[in-house]
């Protein structure tokens, strides 16, 4: 028999999208799975949504769990879901995001025929619905099977949910406790890198998932010069919480964290004096 794929969402807000997210999972020609929904303190109805379709889904013989918190960010949500987590595989996807129907399957079968590897990531496609529109499309000839640790770390890798399978043997040797650390900025990483750091990974060219990239997003808010330099210290303490999980030279990552944070600071700083002087009209 095949091994039990674990499927985590968080859900907040996202009652517009579920049904292309959730007729995702079931389309999905791998099976066992268990789908674990976590609702985030939705004020819409989500949780309505999600408890209804969980009857149609374990008639299509996926379990379903669905959870709820008060609002808390989806990290917190991810560790509510990951005390119940009994897969031997795990992936994750956000709500208003959907797969491909052999997303999971393919993703599944590159472990089970790889058992050195512990990690497995996939090609995908931005659907973007932006004022702004960006396209963002992975490497070409990237080998199979290479260390992403450094490359995640520097943000050369798109750590999209969804496009990521990891074993839950290797997740949870970094965190016996089953909980990441939480962030308001992050919930991929903290899973991601303590993993990639203990195993090379694997890469699927295939366009295997659909990040929807939606003006309401999180990624696509306008942010102040005050609460941007708050968000680029709150990505620098993500990154010095999840470094001690993580198998690398500790000073040395350390130390880096610091660079990228006052390159970030520096470009922030560029960027507002030059809008500034363009709306003054000064040299």
């Amino acid at each position: 028999m095949k091994p039990l794929v674990s499927i985590i969402t968080p859900v907040y807000n996202a009652m517009p999208y579920l049904t292309a997210y959730l007729d995702s999972v079931e389309n999905q020609t791998y099976a066992p799975l268990e789908l674990i929904l976590v609702d985030d303190g939705s004020t819409d109805d989500s949780l309505a949504v999600l408890t209804e379709r969980a009857a149609t889904l374990k008639e299509k013989g996926i379990a379903v769990q669905v959870l709820s918190q008060n609002h808390a960010g989806q990290a917190a949500a991810v560790n509510l879901a990951l005390r119940r987590v009994r897969g031997e595989l795990l992936t994750w996807c956000d709500a208003d995001d959907y797969w491909t129907n052999d997303s999971v399957e393919k993703k599944a079968e590159c472990l089970l025929a790889h058992p050195e590897l512990h990690i497995v990531r996939s090609n995908g496609v931005i659907q973007d619905e932006t004022e702004n529109p960006i396209t963002y499309r992975e490497r070409e000839n990237q080998p199979f099977i290479s260390d992403i640790f450094d490359d995640l770390f520097r943000e050369r890798v798109l750590e999209l949910a969804g496009r990521f399978m990891v074993r839950t043997e290797a997740l949870f040797a970094c965190y016996p406790d089953r909980h990441i650390p939480v962030s308001n900025v992050e919930q991929n990483l903290q899973i991601l890198l303590p993993v990639a750091s203990r195993s090379q990974c694997a890469y699927l060219e295939e366009e295997l998932h659909v990040y929807c990239r939606r003006s309401s997003g999180h990624s696509s808010q306008k942010r102040s010069f005050t609460e941007t330099m708050k968000r680029i210290e709150e990505v620098k303490q993500l990154y010095l919480s999840i470094l001690p999980y993580c198998e690398c030279d500790q000073a040395y990552y350390r130390q880096e964290v610091e660079n990228m944070t006052a390159a970030s600071k520096k470009k922030l700083m560029q960027t507002t004096v030059m809008r500034v002087r363009k709306g003054t009209g000064k040299e």
